[in-house]
């Protein structure tokens, strides 16, 4: 009966019910296209560095964290197939890559310059890392026979070489007692930079990173890919686990705090502008139902005369107050889903700075934030409703009758 009551009032005057649901359903719909946008840019940025190079995880021999600033050869670990096999049959882990990451110079016919060269196992780096083959803008990423003698060079270092795909280049470097040495790689494709610290990248194959340095076998890092789905810090216990205290194992939360941080950073704000969005628009409908109680005194002072309980008046309002709430939320959240779900059909187009080419953002929203949204705005529309039904229930119906 109650609930028939308040639709039936908010339906009588239904100009000013729609306005109200209105202004709540487009402070919905901006809240949520916010959050599907920064839900595409996080997405993507998480994407960037688990599969772009970082690895969901990554596992060093301890002591090599402590000094990793200075590229350290070692301490080292094992690069033979039974030592990354022992780490894919730990539960959570899809794949391993083996890396020897130093400075070096890439040479080409004309001039050289500083790298940052990676060796890598080519075959399992596309498995862990598959954003860099994406990254290939010119050439191929090696594959088949071509991964023991072929590099990919950042697209920038490529022309400013004026290196040639399909033509030798020579990486030059310090072996692990600091004695000069090379290696002859042939350039298979150009590698877009992701990152402004990747312009300089140089992947080699980990054959020849080992004969540079002078260390058959070994390898500074795994990187890991995670099956989806898995929690990173759960997989990263289990290694630990599996693999005892002579690793460390770090997220890449660990690793890149940064983007970690820059997720708190933007999910703190957007909180702060949705509750601050809601409270306006809450005020706005708690003035809309006092206005209503003015205008429906006479009506009140007949249902507190005929025996209605004040708690029920109070509760009728408070219950129109939500119904607004909700029902302006659920809009909202309808078109603000459709705005979500047509960016991201589209994709954006977002050029990070010191990036050569750009990322596509791909916005999306859950159903658990839309029906949060619901359910905050019901919240917040039944606390703005508490004074107007209180200033209702405390009429004196025979005031209320004798007004005009």
């Amino acid at each position: 009966m109650i609930t028939r009551l308040a639709l039936r009032n908010l339906w009588r005057h239904r100009r000013r019910t729609l306005l109200t649901m209105g202004a709540l359903a487009v402070g919905v719909m901006a809240v949520v296209s916010v959050r599907g946008f920064l839900n595409g840019l996080q997405g993507s940025l998480i994407t960037g560095v688990t599969e772009g190079g970082f690895g969901a995880l990554q596992i060093h021999a301890t002591g090599f964290m402590a000094s990793v600033e200075a590229m350290p050869l070692s301490p080292d670990l094992p690069g033979d197939d039974a030592a990354l096999s022992a780490v894919e049959d730990i539960d959570g882990v899809a794949s391993v890559a083996p890396r020897l990451t130093f400075p070096a110079l890439l040479a080409g016919e004309h001039d050289s310059t500083f790298a940052l060269v990676v060796g890598a196992d080519l075959a399992r780096e596309a498995l862990v890392s598959p954003r860099r083959v994406q990254l290939v803008t010119s050439g191929t990423w090696p594959a088949g026979d071509t991964v023991h003698t072929s590099a990919v060079v950042g697209s920038e270092l490529l022309g400013g070489l004026r290196l040639q795909l399909g033509r030798r280049a020579a990486v030059l470097g310090s072996d692990i007692d600091g004695v000069m040495n090379g290696v002859e790689v042939n350039v298979a494709g150009g590698v877009a930079a992701a990152t402004q610290g990747e312009k300089r990248l140089v992947i080699i194959p980990l054959e020849k990173a080992q004969e540079l340095i002078r260390r058959p076998g070994r390898v500074t890092e795994y990187a890991v890919a995670i099956d989806d789905g898995a929690d990173v810090d759960v997989v990263a216990d289990a290694v630990r686990r599996a693999m005892g205290p002579s690793v460390e194992v770090h997220t890449w939360p660990e690793l890149m705090p940064f983007v970690r941080d820059a997720k708190s950073t933007q999910d703190g704000v957007l909180r702060v502008v949705t509750g601050a969005l809601l409270f306006v628009i809450m005020m706005g409908l708690a003035n809309t139902l006092l206005m209503s109680v003015f205008e429906r005194t006479r009506e009140i002072g007949t249902l507190l005369a005929l025996g209605m309980k004040r708690r029920l008046v109070m509760h009728l309002f408070v219950l129109e107050g939500v119904l607004l709430g909700i029902g302006g939320a659920v809009i909202g959240d309808v078109l603000g889903t459709i705005i979500v779900t047509i960016a991201g059909r589209a994709g954006i187009a977002l050029t990070p700075p010191g990036a050569s080419i750009p990322q596509v953002i791909v916005p999306a929203i859950g159903p658990s934030f839309l029906i949060a949204m619901v359910a905050g705005a019901a919240i917040g529309a039944a606390i703005a409703s508490l004074s107007p039904a209180w200033r209702a229930s405390r009429l004196d119906p025979v005031s209320a009758l004798a007004d005009r």
